[in-house]
């Protein structure tokens, strides 16, 4: 599971193994569109792709949203206990595009 929800349902731990799985999954649909772009000779800025993707995929709001229903919480970003450590690790997925 890509987050465990404790005991009392209040709250989410982002698991960091199947997170970064997840984003090896995203990196590698923009690696393929990447490719695409550079065989056609369009021009691309391959960070910004990326922030896109992250940002229009609400990984957060949809793993909160999946949580909600099937087990029928009401959790909120906040509850999510190491938010900030696994928006490093979206960071540091960008920053892997910025030196492309």
């Amino acid at each position: 599971m890509i987050a465990t929800l404790n005991k009392s349902k209040t709250a989410l731990t982002i698991n960091r193994q199947e997170f970064k799985l997840a984003l090896e999954k995203i990196g590698t649909a923009i690696d393929k569109q990447i490719t695409s772009l550079k065989k056609a000779k369009q021009s691309y800025d391959a960070a910004e792709m990326a922030r896109e993707v992250i940002s229009e995929a609400n990984i957060f709001e949809a793993i909160i949203e999946g949580f909600n229903e099937a087990e029928e919480t009401n959790l909120k970003l906040t509850d999510i206990t190491n938010l900030e450590v696994a928006q490093g690790w979206i960071d540091e997925f960008v920053e892997k595009y910025s030196d492309i």
